[in-house]
């Protein structure tokens, strides 16, 4: 629910500042924060296109990432007066990143960390954000996204982890 609030904010904000956002990326593995931001998008009328990098390969208790997402809408939806009835094909999940496996850094992942670092001095973390974020990168070097659409990246924090990979990543703390 904190994410369907998060959501919440998010539209009131880009409402008061009259801009639309297109595309919103973010790191998907558990299904909470897909589902929130799902949910979230749904109640507000948020007019957005979600894109969720899946972060690892493993299954989540025996469920498929999207089977955990679908169970969790469907109880949102219960519980928050949704009138949509969501299907498999309404939960996309982008799984050209997470070959390497959860916390196994590659060089994507402390390429976009490090890019991000020193273009706008937020730290991401490298197990679970930068992928996402080079998943984003990537989109946007392919040209995935059309031409002049506004893009969000969705920072679902995870600092503390930065710590337990510096010497990994070559960061000094």
């Amino acid at each position: 629910m904190g994410f369907v609030n998060a959501v919440g904010e998010l539209k009131k904000q880009i409402d008061d500042i009259q801009v639309n956002i297109d595309y919103i990326f973010f790191a998907s593995s558990s299904g909470g924060t897909q589902a929130g931001l799902t949910l979230g998008r749904d109640l507000f009328e948020l007019n957005t296109e979600l894109i969720p990098i899946n972060i690892d390969k493993s299954e989540t208790e025996d469920l498929s990432l999207q089977n955990c997402v679908l169970n969790i809408l469907s109880d949102g939806r219960k519980i928050l007066g949704i009138q949509k009835k969501y299907q498999p094909e309404d939960i996309p999940i982008i799984k050209d990143y997470d070959k390497a496996g959860y916390g196994v850094v590659t060089k994507n992942e402390a390429d976009a960390l490090k890019e991000l670092a020193e273009t706008e001095g937020i730290i991401l973390d490298p197990v679970y954000t930068a992928r996402a974020f080079y998943g984003m990168l990537d989109y946007l070097r392919k040209k995935k996204i059309h031409k002049g659409s506004n893009v969000l990246f969705w920072h679902t924090g995870g600092l503390p982890a930065t710590f337990h990979y510096a010497d990994q990543l070559k960061i000094r703390m």
